[in-house]
């Protein structure tokens, strides 16, 4: 289960520095708006500060229902990020569906990492 805090920390804090300095590459657009830069380097910000606490996190885990939630949740983002990313492809507002498949892979493996560890966690 740790390991889903760590790839998930490593992930994050990737995308955020990614966003932070080429925010263009969010939706990957050949001309944006300012409006998608300033959203962009927000959701940068998000990501980073999101990896660093799964980091710290990671450090700390153990089977508790608290991390059971938060592992939950991040199984959740990814599986909601990539079904947006998804509608944000097909209605051509972005040219390729790598959010999207990177976001519903994470989900599909930390669901599976979680089904196969989530006796462990105690009441």
């Amino acid at each position: 289960m740790k390991i889903i805090l760590q790839v998930n920390a490593g992930v994050e804090i990737l995308a955020g520095f990614i966003l932070l300095f080429n925010p263009h590459l969010l939706l990957n657009h050949a001309e944006p708006n300012i409006q998608g830069i300033v959203i962009s380097k927000m959701y940068g910000i998000l990501a980073l500060c999101f990896g660093i606490i799964t980091y710290i996190l990671g450090k700390h885990f153990e089977y508790t229902i608290l991390f059971k939630q938060v592992i939950l949740t991040i199984i959740a983002f990814h599986f909601a990020v990539g079904l947006h990313m998804y509608g944000v492809f097909k209605q051509h507002i972005t040219p390729n569906i790598g959010a999207t498949a990177l976001h519903f892979s994470l989900a599909v493996i930390f669901i599976l990492i979680y089904l196969k560890h989530m006796q462990k966690f105690t009441a």
